[in-house]
């Protein structure tokens, strides 16, 4: 894959973008990681599709920009990565605060998106009622801005230092952390912790989200994947069935399924993927 720069009202942008084999796909990362977290699933999508990933502002080798996390921005993000590859209409994948903002670009640009694919993510408010998270937005803000910042000299530092301190711990948050946007901090020292200034603006604008709006004013068809061990599953299932419109739409969870699935399950998660997007029947032309 090409590495390109893209600048969205001069922010910089880091974009890796594949052979013009199809149909066009862009993947949407986590929060806190990189676009290098697909690399498991791209492999059975290169041959068939035309595949851009993107690193969200504020993340991987994009630019840490100091503001510009508002829904408005990161969407005229994913349109200038698109304008720039010459790209009409697209597949979105998104995983997480990836699939997130995916599913508001598909409710802002409906003409532009051909289908959204959201794995474990555009199905819960972050807070209200059954909420992912317990609080008010306020209580939710004041948890991440007196969130410690870790500091590290290496990045193999990471891991080990969350074993000790993240609970419950998973092992593949080993996995994780090879895929983790390394922020550097002002004394030298590095942290795999986004900016207190810069995850403020993203967690204001997440809290602020509701999905239920936002598939309201989409078109196409959604393969929503809701990770199976992951809290709220009942949530998440009955948003889906309520927004579920397009007769294409489908609701797939996988056995065993967890929140980062690019990492979890990238050979199933991809089948159930390609499985839906060779039953989509498109109208307009490729993008």
């Amino acid at each position: 894959m090409k590495s390109l720069t893209v600048y969205q009202q001069g922010t910089r942008l880091h974009v890796l973008e594949g052979a013009r084999n199809g149909e066009t796909i862009l993947f949407l990362h986590p929060q806190g990681g990189t676009s290098s977290i697909w690399n498991d699933m791209l492999p059975y999508f290169s041959e068939n599709f035309h595949i851009i990933c993107m690193d969200l502002r504020g993340h991987g080798q994009s630019e840490h920009a100091a503001t510009g996390y508002d829904i408005r921005t990161q969407c005229e993000d994913i349109r200038a990565v698109l304008d720039h590859a010459g790209v009409e209409r697209v597949h979105l994948i998104g995983n997480s605060l990836g699939g997130d903002i995916a599913t508001f670009f598909a409710a802002r640009y409906p003409d532009r998106v051909r289908s959204l694919i959201n794995l474990d993510s555009g199905m819960i408010d972050f807070v209200g009622p059954n909420g992912e998270r317990e609080g008010s937005k306020a209580e939710v803000l004041e948890q991440y801005r007196k969130r410690p910042v870790p500091a590290f000299q290496h990045r193999d530092e990471f891991a080990p230092y969350a074993r000790e301190h993240w609970y419950p711990w998973d092992p593949y948050y080993e996995k994780w952390f090879q895929h983790v946007t390394i922020y550097p901090l002002s004394d030298g020292l590095i942290t795999y912790q986004i900016p207190t200034a810069i995850n403020l603006q993203i967690m204001e604008t997440v809290c602020d989200w509701h999905y239920e709006d936002a598939y309201a004013q989409m078109r196409c068809p959604v393969l929503f994947l809701p990770a199976e061990t992951e809290p709220k599953l009942d949530v998440k299932l009955s948003l889906i069935q309520k927004v579920t419109r397009h007769p294409q739409s489908k609701t797939v969870v996988i056995p065993s399924s967890k929140h980062l699935m690019p990492i979890d399950a990238p050979l199933a998660t991809s089948m159930e993927i390609l499985a839906f997007l060779r039953g989509l029947v498109l109208d307009g032309p490729s993008g």
